[in-house]
C-alpha cells in the first residue's frame, strides 16, 4: 500500500492560483491555511485546519471527475481513478486552493 500525504508545506504539491501563478505570488491571502490530502487504498483523504465549503476534482486532462460541497474540516472521496488529479478546494473564508497530486 502507498500513500501520499500533501500539504501546503511540503516540497511534494504545488498549490497554484486560478491564474497558474504559484501561491507564494499572490499577495491576497489573508492566512495560511493547512491542507493535507492522504490518497491511500483508492481513498483521498482531504483534511484541513479551515472549514472546507467545496471540493472539485479534475483530471490531469481538465475533465471535471467529482464534485461536493460541504461544511467540514474533512472530505473522504472513493472511486477515483488512479492518476495525476487536480483539486481545487474552496473554504468557508472565501479562500481557494488548487493543487496538483498523484492520486494512488
Amino acid at each position: 500500500m502507498s500513500v501520499g500525504v500533501f500539504a501546503t508545506e511540503y516540497s511534494d504539491v504545488t498549490p497554484i492560483d486560478s491564474v497558474g501563478k504559484k501561491a507564494g505570488d499572490v499577495t491576497s491571502i489573508e492566512k495560511k491555511i493547512d491542507v493535507k490530502i492522504i490518497s491511500s487504498g483508492g481513498q483521498l483523504v482531504i483534511t484541513s485546519d479551515e472549514t472546507i465549503s467545496k471540493v472539485d476534482i479534475f483530471s490531469a486532462i481538465g475533465g471535471m471527475l467529482y464534485n461536493t460541497s460541504t461544511n467540514s474540516h474533512e472530505v473522504r472521496i472513493d472511486n477515483l481513478p488512479k492518476s495525476f488529479l487536480v483539486v481545487r478546494i474552496r473554504f468557508a473564508n472565501n479562500q481557494t486552493a488548487i493543487y496538483k497530486i498523484r492520486h494512488n
